[in-house]
């Protein structure tokens, strides 16, 4: 199950919380490699598609694929 958390806070809509909560807790405590991390709720949830994929999903010249916001 390790890794499915993350999926589980976004379905239910509350990563931003949880993730920027966890972050300030270990800056807090001292663990500075997370300093300056946030989690952006709208652009955080997903990931950017390729250039390329959305250039090869084009018919007739427009291309099916969008950019996800934020990216």
């Amino acid at each position: 199950m390790e890794g499915h958390r993350f999926f589980d806070l976004v379905r239910y809509g509350t990563a931003d919380v949880e993730l920027n909560a966890y972050v300030a807790h270990e800056v807090g405590s001292g663990y500075t490699l997370l300093k300056g991390a946030t989690f952006t709720k709208g652009k955080a949830e997903y990931f950017a598609i390729p250039q390329g994929e959305i250039d090869a999903s084009t018919i007739a010249g427009k291309p099916t694929l969008t950019q996800n916001p934020g990216y």
